[in-house]
């Protein structure tokens, strides 16, 4: 110590010095750490757009083909015979980065009453050339439902006798569930889709 009660220029040194091989040994652990830390944030994200898509998806092709008993008549959009409208309620296309999922119902669940539901589902870029999973109401633009999602694709059908089909074969059949895969940064995640109306589906062209 000096006598100011300061560090001389020797003690300055040595402390630098400590300090450098410190910072030296430490620097790559915590380099280190704040990759892992952004790892995790990353697959964070990737498992939180995996999740969302899937219960999305699940929540409006669950309700394929459903309509109300006794039958409504005279409901706008789906006149004369919501019926026939609804044959057929599932429609599976190629398109963009995998399928495109089509789906009518009469949604009756809300306090609105009656609503036709006419929907299409399938993946594409927005604007800024980022992936999106996309809603699309017939006659309307489509709209982002969820981002990241890089591909939709129906793996499999099970129809209603309970036969487990590829999609390709499943044209004209009636349908117990769907086997949905989504993937968002490479990862994948196939979750099932339940049909409890059986909807009839119809099928274009796919691989």
């Amino acid at each position: 110590m000096s006598g100011r009660g300061g560090f001389t220029l020797v003690e300055l040194l040595v402390a630098l010095a400590v300090g450098g091989i410190l910072f030296g040994l430490l620097g790559p652990s915590l380099a280190a750490g704040r990759k892992y830390s952004a790892e995790l944030e990353a697959k964070a994200d990737t498992n939180t757009a995996l999740r969302l898509a899937a219960e999305l998806l699940s929540e409006e092709l669950r309700l394929a083909g459903s309509v109300p008993w006794p039958v409504p008549v005279g409901l706008p959009g789906v006149e004369p015979d919501p019926l026939a409208w609804l044959a057929p309620a599932l429609t599976l296309t190629a398109r963009g980065p995998g399928h495109a999922i089509g789906m009518r119902a009469v949604d009756h669940r809300g306090a609105a009453g009656l609503v036709p539901r006419d929907l299409t589902f399938e993946v594409g870029t927005d604007a800024r050339g980022e992936a999106q999973l996309y809603r699309r109401p017939s006659g309307a633009s489509k709209q982002p439902l969820v981002e990241q999602v890089e591909a939709l694709r129906v793996a499999w059908v099970i129809d209603a006798a309970g036969v487990r089909l590829p999609p390709y074969a499943a044209d004209g059949s009636r349908l117990a569930a769907l086997g949905v895969e989504v993937m968002v940064a490479g990862v994948i995640r196939e979750f099932v889709v339940e049909l409890p109306s059986r909807p009839l589906v119809s099928v274009g062209a796919l691989p």
